[in-house]
């Protein structure tokens, strides 16, 4: 951990939720010390979300820091209509 780091700023660096860093790192919370040394789950490998009540493409956008365009390019989308339980590539 550097100074100014916080689990969301990492998170945007490696493209991943907080979530999955507190779950990797059995935190509790969200606070972090210099020097701390935090594992950072596999960015290498596809990442999959499961769409769930309420959400749009522009809000799972948002939350893995992606585009809209890049969601449905990668998921071979025909317009913005979501089903609830679709598995989507992020």
């Amino acid at each position: 951990m550097s100074k100014g780091d916080t689990l969301y700023s990492i998170s945007k660096k490696y493209n991943i939720l907080v979530d999955d860093i507190k779950e990797l790192n059995n935190k509790q919370d969200n606070n972090i010390v210099i020097g701390e040394v935090l594992k950072i789950p596999n960015v290498n490998k596809e990442a999959k979300y499961i769409v769930k009540k309420g959400d749009t493409l522009y809000s799972i956008a948002k939350r893995f820091n992606t585009t809209v365009d890049k969601l449905i390019e990668d998921n071979k989308l025909i317009g913005n209509i979501l089903s609830i339980g679709e598995e989507l590539i992020i």
